[in-house]
């Protein structure tokens, strides 16, 4: 059974699934559809063509798929999509797509998006992403699984995450960050592996196969693509393989420090 408070408001149209919840001053737009189990806390706005799955829970002061910040936006149907067990806390704002992309924001599962946080328009995001407090993602930017991204960080537009990558507190990412790497700094450059999440999900020899491999593609002096390439025709590892994919198809290029 849902339990929706007196005060809040759902405009006809709406979609509910089962035991949703629905908390004081919080609003729903006639064109959203939250699925079973999705829990709005107070004071929370749900507008546009938002689909938000299973589970997800979203803190108060939060507006979720109003309109795009992009002065391209005429008023088109665009839409957000959020996948199921997100945690979405205090004052995050997230954007639906522009008709500039594909029209959609899509944030996947099992996320969490501390407070005052932003996921700006045409973003991807796939699944057990961790955003800490006041970070921000630009438009058209990719965050693959498992990433983390520090707090007050700011993602430049149509920059790519590789998964588990991490980005340290208060930096500032213009460039893709490749995947199972650890970028810090303002601009952020890559530092080193980030062991620490990759000890936690990966077996020994995968650790063992991306050490080797980031030694030669960012400690070796040699052009960092060509590195790439010679190491996904000799080593046989297939996360070193997808770390080499990423780096030859990046569009914004790679920082690193050139030793």
């Amino acid at each position: 059974m849902s339990l929706i408070h007196p005060t809040a408001v759902i405009e006809e149209g709406a979609v509910l699934g089962d035991n949703v919840e629905i908390g004081p001053f919080s609003i729903v737009k006639k064109d959203a559809k939250l699925a079973n189990g999705v829990k709005l806390h107070s004071h929370v706005v749900v507008d546009g063509y938002t689909d938000i799955g299973e589970n997800t829970q979203i803190f108060p002061f939060s507006a979720i798929g109003t309109v795009p910040q992009d002065l391209s936006y005429q008023g088109e149907e665009v839409r957000l999509i959020i996948g199921k067990n997100n945690t979405i806390r205090e004052n995050v704002l997230i954007n639906p797509g522009t008709l500039k992309d594909k029209g959609e924001t899509i944030i996947g599962d099992n996320n969490l998006l501390m407070g005052s946080t932003h996921v700006a328009h045409d973003a991807v995001l796939g699944n057990d992403i961790v955003m800490v407090n006041q970070s921000m993602v630009a438009g058209h930017v990719i965050i693959e699984d498992g990433v983390i991204i520090g707090g007050s960080t700011p993602i430049h537009q149509f920059v790519r995450l590789g998964e588990y990558s991490m980005i340290g507190g208060g930096g500032a990412v213009a460039q893709d960050i490749p995947p199972y790497c650890l970028a810090e700094g303002n601009r952020a450059v890559v530092k080193s592996l980030n062991l620490v999440g990759m000890r936690r999900r990966f077996e020994k020899s995968d650790i063992s196969a991306l050490t080797n491999a980031y030694k030669i593609l960012f400690r070796s002096g040699e052009p960092l693509k060509e590195s790439a390439e010679k190491l996904i025709q000799t080593d046989e590892n297939e996360k070193v393989k997808y770390l080499c994919k990423f780096i030859m198809t990046t569009k914004r290029g790679i920082p690193y420090e050139r030793k």
